[in-house]
């Protein structure tokens, strides 16, 4: 008879009261309540750095913008002081009212200047070693792209004719001035007349598509943006889906500064002061070479 051998059995181990519960958490990661702080923190550094980086960034290209003009300036001035004290001109005083630099925006082949479609700086074109960029203000969006006339080229196609001149430079205002085409040395305050600025417009021609009011409380810009704000009309109506073209004129600061090269050569900044009534634009006889009864200040 086989003897059954017993074996111990050792008693089951005592389980911890913690046995049964979760790691404890790891302590290198972050709590979603942590990452919203966090996220929340970097929004409202963002919300005071964001103005602070877009001011910093509209001085820059006005900076830019000013010494563009003033390299304008020197090759105009040299051009002048080489035909007769007289600036460019297809004859009788008349400018280009066109702004294309080449036929169209698959050719790299420049216009004459004498071209109907050329913009006005082409005149220049040796004077500046053909750097068509000068002409470029780095804060323009919209220039005049005729497109009443058919045209669809992209905005970058006009970017480097950004700068309007306007055609009392060459054709008296009135008899009193002189006669066609002007020199330099008939201008009776070369410091107050404007040679060129900031604008959507290539050639200027009067109070609808300048900021000079030729008729005191009549708005200005009439032609790009009808009677203006709240509700835009003119071309930027019909041809821009009510694109703010003032801002073309007034492109630094904040839509508030349209910067201006004057005849004696220096660069500053015109301030905006209305678009309608007695406040809109700046004295006409900026333009026109006239003593200015309204000087404006910078």
């Amino acid at each position: 008879m086989k003897t059954r051998t017993k074996t111990k059995v050792s008693p089951p181990l005592a389980l911890s009261p913690l046995s049964n519960c979760l790691p404890a958490r790891s302590h290198n990661g972050f709590t979603l309540i942590e990452l919203l702080v966090v996220i929340a923190i970097i929004a409202i550094l963002a919300g005071l750095l964001l103005p602070a980086l877009a001011k910093a960034k509209d001085k820059a290209r006005a900076v830019q913008c000013l010494s563009d003009l003033k390299q304008i300036s020197v090759t105009t001035t040299m051009y002048a002081d080489d035909y007769n004290n007289t600036y460019f001109h297809l004859g009788g005083g008349d400018m280009p009212n066109h702004g294309q630099w080449t036929r169209n925006p698959t050719s790299d082949v420049l216009l004459p200047p004498t071209d109907s479609y050329a913009y006005w700086a082409i005149g220049y074109l040796k004077y500046f070693g053909s750097n068509k960029r000068v002409f470029g203000c780095p804060s323009a969006k919209h220039v005049d792209e005729w497109r009443e006339n058919g045209l669809r080229y992209p905005a970058t196609y006009w970017h480097n004719s950004t700068y309007g001149v306007h055609q009392y430079l060459l054709k008296p205002y009135n008899s009193s001035v002189g006669s066609a085409p002007l020199k330099t040395t008939s201008y009776k305050s070369p410091s107050t007349m404007i040679f060129c600025q900031e604008s959507a417009e290539s050639k200027m021609e009067g109070q609808e598509d300048s900021i000079g009011a030729f008729s005191p409380g009549a708005p200005i810009l009439t032609q790009w943006i009808g009677n203006g704000p709240p509700n835009r009309g003119g071309l930027s109506a019909s041809q821009y889906k009510g694109y703010a073209f003032e801002n073309e004129w007034y492109r630094h600061s904040n839509n508030k500064v349209c910067q201006t090269l004057w005849v004696d050569g220096h660069a500053s900044r015109i301030k905006f002061t209305g678009l309608k009534g007695a406040n809109a634009g700046i004295d006409y006889r900026h333009y026109t070479g006239e003593t200015v009864l309204k000087p404006v200040r910078d």
